[in-house]
């Protein structure tokens, strides 16, 4: 089987800033993928560009064996990818379940509740919140529901930028048991995230970014045991 997404040398200038010059990746299906570095690195622009959200200036992205260079968000989402960015982003005056509603806007009515109650069942908490204002949730709340609206869709490809962004230890360790739980029920996943040791702890394979290009490639294991990677991001 074939690589679910497969992105070759994609580059990215703001105003003529690179900001991306050289990154290339896959996620195989049922794979957990950190994509790792330091503030700046380039991360958040290369997702954006495989989500759709930014044109690539060049390379390619495929998925699924589809060319996806190039093609808008809404296209992307179709397609099978979802993004949640950073900064979770949920719409404060609205409920938990208007949250989710919104997240199926691609999805026949018919399918909304059996997808409300899949996402129920992934991240209880929410059930229990479903009629209150998402601005009222704590953050690590707000987060899950991030998460679970961008699942309203049904990709096969989540990506996640910066999940755990701001949260407590001990929410940001129930966040990652629940990302695990969503890849379990067959949805890949594209991690990005500065939380190298709890990325790479559940990640089937990483990439480290510096300066807008892959530096290191690997699996999670092998990764966290790299001694360039313990003393560049871990302190040690």
């Amino acid at each position: 089987m074939g690589p679910a997404l497969e992105v070759t040398g994609l580059a990215y200038a703001y105003d003529g800033a690179m900001a991306v010059r050289d990154v290339s990746l896959a996620v195989q299906p049922g794979e957990i993928v950190a994509l790792l570095g330091a503030n700046g690195a380039g991360k958040s622009t290369a997702v954006r560009m495989i989500a759709g959200v930014l044109r690539p200036q060049r390379g390619t992205i495929r998925f699924g064996g589809d060319m996806l260079t190039g093609a808008p968000s809404h296209v992307v989402v179709r397609r099978g990818i979802t993004l949640v960015p950073e900064g979770r982003l949920v719409f404060p005056q609205m409920t938990v379940m208007e949250n989710l509603q919104l997240g199926a806007h691609i999805k026949q009515r018919a399918a909304v509740p059996a997808l409300v109650e899949r996402a129920f069942s992934l991240f209880p908490r929410l059930a229990e919140r479903r009629g209150q204002l998402a601005g009222s949730m704590s953050g690590g709340e707000q987060q899950m529901l991030a998460i679970a609206r961008g699942l309203m869709a049904e990709p096969r490809l989540i990506i996640l930028d910066e999940p755990s962004l701001g949260l407590m230890p001990k929410v940001t360790q129930e966040l990652f048991r629940l990302i695990e739980a969503v890849n379990r029920s067959g949805i890949s996943v594209l991690l990005v995230e500065q939380n190298l040791h709890q990325s790479l702890r559940i990640a089937h394979r990483g990439y480290v970014l510096e300066k807008g290009a892959v530096a290191l490639a690997g699996s999670g294991p092998a990764l966290l045991a790299d001694d360039y990677v313990r003393r560049a991001f871990l302190g040690h």
